[in-house]
């Protein structure tokens, strides 16, 4: 796969700040602001919480643990605006995956460094399940993205392997 140019790199960064700023943009008007709220009632509702922890709220109790991730997080980031600027991800496909789990990763690290805590708000009211934000669902998209791009690709790849 050609490396992409600078421009694409750079238009895949500009995405990611896009998302985060949405993202931020959303948690401020929700802080404080919603204490629980039916949106569509008994599928989707707001309510404000405050996630101490990674996923599921692990770790909640956890300094020790909140400023590991916290540093992992950050290295993690680091990592993926490094990889995208060398070009070292390239492809349509893969170059969004990388903006979207950027973005949410950003933004949630955003939140613990300046909050200590992670604002979640989406609430599914269907079924019992954790409560969420718009960054989890860019990260969660990402990584589904980019995964089904490799299973793809490599089921491709596979294939002609097989014919050769």
């Amino acid at each position: 796969m050609p490396k992409p140019r600078i421009r694409t790199r750079l238009i895949t960064l500009a995405a990611a700040a896009a998302l985060v700023a949405a993202d931020r943009l959303i948690k401020s008007l929700i802080t404080g602001a919603v204490t629980g709220r039916a949106l569509i009632p008994g599928i989707l509702g707001l309510r404000y919480t405050q996630n101490t922890g990674i996923s599921f709220s692990l770790f909640g109790d956890s300094r020790a643990a909140m400023l590991l991730i916290s540093v992992l997080t950050a290295l993690v980031m680091l990592a993926g605006v490094v990889w995208l600027l060398l070009g070292k991800i390239g492809g349509a496909v893969p170059l969004s995956a990388a903006a979207l789990i950027l973005a949410g990763g950003v933004s949630n690290l955003a939140d613990r460094l300046a909050r200590g805590f992670v604002v979640d708000y989406i609430e599914l009211l269907f079924v019992r399940f954790a409560i969420f934000n718009f960054a989890d669902i860019c990260i969660t998209c990402g990584v589904v993205l980019m995964a089904g791009w490799v299973l793809w690709t490599e089921s491709r790849r596979h294939k002609t392997a097989v014919k050769n």
